[in-house]
């Protein structure tokens, strides 16, 4: 099924209010990642019969704490600690509202702190739109882009469509479409946001990057005199919702950088754990744990001799999953990464979490949602029960 602009921008919006009515409530939350995971399940079953395995990601928001950070520069200079005080963000300051709402929040600050960033402040206008790519991060496994919009319409930009990342020398599709992003509006009408792609690292980071997307603003109204007031008085006593608003989008626009080569030099680290676990009549594989300095990812893997089908392998990997991890710094400083995401491996899940890499914590522990040799019913009975793995 196609979705139009309009009906994408429709939903961008529903997913703004709603998750902003829930992101405090970790039952709410608890809720969402299982229907995002259940979603993913659902698709990857379809596509089975067709043949074909495919990787549906679920996002969920989970805020962070306020968390120090130091001043940008080359990643090659000294690295700060975290015993050090708060720095500005220099030319990123207005982008210091994400971390009170992004699930990246943790992966933001353990790249600033370390200078893992490139800051670009390149800007691309296209009539009325003018938008600028202000910093990226990179790694073997996922491009994170920092960016602001703007327009000459009283609203401002509503929101980023129909975003695509390709490798610019090769026009090589990278990403095809965001796996999860945020954005907010500050005083001035100016959008400001995080975008995020996934990327394969069996290929090596091309030296220059295509950024494609578009923007989308509401169309304002258009009402004859005497009777525009008439009707603007009308919609603020009915409660107008964004149902009823109308959207124009910008044309294709594209920013062309070429990436900073710092971004090659770390290796994802992969830790083995290979720690099977009983739940009833199911057994589950905690193979390893991926590491990388933009995300931390969790493979756990189902025995092939269980034969499951799809109902027995949704209720697995809805009773046993990762719930989050809890890292501690050489100096003991305690970092919570939230889980960001899931897609299917073929004969499991690969879960994702936000990462600190680039702070070498001491240590990791993973937390799991259920109870080992414990049998379960429902959901709500395994969500009460957690037990942990000590990764490192």
């Amino acid at each position: 099924m196609t979705t139009s602009p309009e009906e994408k921008a429709l939903l961008a919006d529903a997913y703004e209010v709603n998750k902003e009515r829930r992101e405090l409530d970790p039952a709410n939350m608890t809720a969402a990642i299982q229907r995002g995971l259940a979603e993913a399940r659902t698709s990857r079953s379809s596509k089975r019969r067709r043949g074909k395995w495919i990787t549906v990601l679920c996002a969920v928001s989970l805020a962070v704490a306020s968390i120090l950070f130091a001043s940008l520069g080359d990643f090659g200079q000294q690295r700060l600690t975290s015993s050090e005080s708060e720095v500005h963000w220099g030319e990123l300051e207005p982008f210091r509202e994400l971390l009170r709402r992004d699930q990246e929040s943790a992966t933001l600050t353990s790249a600033l702190n370390h200078n893992y960033v490139q800051r670009l402040d390149q800007t691309v206008t296209m009539g009325k739109y003018t938008f600028t790519l202000d910093a990226l991060m990179a790694d073997e496994n996922r491009v994170i882009l920092l960016y602001s919009a703007k327009t000459d319409t009283p609203s401002g930009v509503y929101s980023i469509e129909n975003t695509k990342l390709m490798d610019a020398s090769t026009g090589y599709v990278i990403d095809n479409g965001s796996i999860n992003g945020i954005r907010f509006s500050d005083e001035n009408h100016i959008l400001r946001g995080r975008t995020t792609f996934d990327r394969s690292r069996s290929k090596p980071l091309p030296e220059k990057l295509n950024f494609e997307f578009q923007l989308s603003s509401v169309v304002p109204d258009r009402l004859d005199d005497g009777k525009g007031k008439g009707k603007e008085k009308e919609q603020e006593q009915q409660g107008e919702n964004s149902q009823e608003r109308k959207y124009e989008f910008s044309k294709k626009m594209n920013v062309v950088v070429a990436l900073d080569p710092k971004f090659s030099i770390p290796k994802t680290e992969i830790i083995p754990v290979n720690q099977t676990y009983k739940f009833g009549e199911y057994e589950v594989l905690i193979s390893d744990v991926e590491i990388s300095p933009l995300v931390t990812q969790v493979r756990v893997d189902y025995d092939p001799k269980q034969k499951l089908d799809y109902e027995k392998e949704s209720f697995i990997s809805d009773i046993i999953q990762p719930l989050e991890i809890v890292t501690i710094s050489q100096k003991g400083k305690q970092t919570t990464l939230s889980r960001n995401g899931g897609r299917g491996t073929g004969n499991g899940m690969m879960y994702s979490f936000s990462s600190n890499f680039l702070d070498e914590p001491k240590s990791i522990i993973l937390k799991m949602q259920g109870k080992p040799g414990k049998v379960y019913g429902n959901i709500e009975d395994a969500a009460k029960d957690q037990f942990e793995i000590k990764i490192k």
